[in-house]
Order: C-alpha cells, then structure tokens, then sequence
C-alpha cells in the first residue's frame, strides 16, 4: 500500500473516533495497518488549527503520553466527559472501537 494511501486511511480513521470516546496509539495504527511510530509522526504533523480529534488518542496505558498539548488533550476530554480515575487512566468502557 502507498504512503499516500495509508495516511488518508489514517485521517479518516481518526475522523472516526467518536466524541466521548477514544483509542490508543496501538490501535489506531493497528487499525491503519502501520507501526506505531507513523502514527505519532502523523499526529504530530497535523497543524495546530485541525479539525481532526487528535486528543482522543491516547497511550496504551490509557493514560495521556506527556507532550507539549498534553493539558490542552486533557481538557478537550473533559469537555467530552472524559475524566481520569485517580491513576491518571481513563476507563476502558470508553475504548474505541469496542472489543
């Protein structure tokens, strides 16, 4: 499959991911069929003024990974209902796509 190919699947699984809910680096390239490393190289490529819901993704602890935005994804999953147990980890209930 092209390159090319493989990020429009990408922006599109991404577009997916419902409000409310989100996935984690793993499965969303998973669901990409690439490394994992492409997704972040992907989502750290998007431009500040997306569209597309970037803080849904999130560690495969469940847990959001520390970056720069990091309390910005925070607070857009909050606005989304989102919010952490004690540990930092958000409820697999919310996990998409469903298992």
């Amino acid at each position: 499959m092209l390159k090319a190919d493989q990020q429009a699947i990408f922006y599109h699984t991404l577009a997916s991911i419902p409000a409310g809910r989100y996935t984690t680096y793993g499965a969303l390239a998973k669901l990409c069929q690439v490394h994992v490393r492409q997704i972040l190289a992907w989502l750290k490529k998007l431009p500040d003024d997306t569209d597309l819901p970037w803080h849904r993704v999130i560690n495969s602890q469940h847990k959001i990974s520390s970056h720069p935005n990091c309390h910005l994804q925070y607070e857009l999953l909050k606005d989304e209902g989102l919010i952490p147990d004690q540990r930092s980890k958000y409820a697999k209930d919310w996990l998409w796509p469903s298992h």
